[in-house]
């Protein structure tokens, strides 16, 4: 832990504000990563709360370098071999590599935080997991759910009553209607739209403007408005 000593300006108690701040590594230092990082910064800025460490990336090119002023400390096992207790988020996009690194993660001292940007609007109905990234200027109305390392970019909008399942990624500018249910590892394409009491079955890909009217299943590639499926894969 951090511990940092603010001066409150009481002159007459001679007191001081004692901020501890939690140590934090991210996983990843690829683009994503550098926007999580902006992220914590934007949390830090009004409320005090993470001491970014730096970046584990296997990318050994990058190991030992530094990007946007964080040192990349290691590979990923790196926080294997930490010692105590360390938050981490896995800033990774791509919904089966993000699952796997997580799946390798053995150390009891690892914690997952959860980063929501201060800009985002989040109804206190809110039911969330672990591992959880909001970014900036989305909107999630009433009684979503939202299970564990799942990932959402900037300015999306979450219909009441909708569910994500875990190691999920949505893009930019993705709305959900309500009831909508998004299975396990899907990724939703920048600026898709799903229409209310729909669901995208596990591990499917929709591409970026589409338009999900109909239920799509799991495993597959659906693309266009309405979005069909173009391909399966395992």
């Amino acid at each position: 832990m951090s511990i940092i000593w603010e001066d409150l300006r009481l002159a007459e108690t001679g007191f001081e504000k004692v901020i501890i701040m939690k140590d934090i590594i991210i996983i990843c230092a690829g683009g994503f990563g550098r926007e999580t990082a902006e992220l914590i910064a934007d949390i830090n800025d009004v409320n005090p709360e993470w001491n970014l460490l730096g970046f584990v990336d296997d990318n050994k090119e990058i190991q030992g370098k530094e990007i946007n002023g964080y040192q990349v400390l290691g590979g990923i096992d790196y926080l294997n071999d930490y010692r105590g207790s360390i938050y981490t988020i896995c800033a990774v996009a791509d919904c089966k590599i993000k699952q796997k690194i997580i799946s390798r993660l053995t150390n009891p001292g690892i914690r997952f935080a959860s980063l929501i940007h201060l800009t985002a609007v989040i109804s206190r109905s809110l039911e969330m997991g672990e591992g959880i990234i909001i970014q900036a200027n989305t909107v999630i109305t009433s009684n979503v759910k939202i299970a564990d390392h799942v990932a959402i970019s900037p300015q999306c909008g979450l219909g009441h009553d909708c569910f994500i399942d875990k190691y999920s990624t949505l893009f930019w500018n993705v709305n959900i209607g309500g009831f909508v249910c998004i299975g396990e590892g899907v990724l939703l394409g920048t600026k898709t739209f799903v229409i209310q009491e729909r669901s995208i079955g596990s591990w499917s890909i929709i591409g970026s403007h589409s338009n999900v009217i109909r239920d799509i299943p799991q495993n597959c590639t659906a693309v266009g408005n309405p979005a069909k499926v173009i391909k399966y894969h395992s």
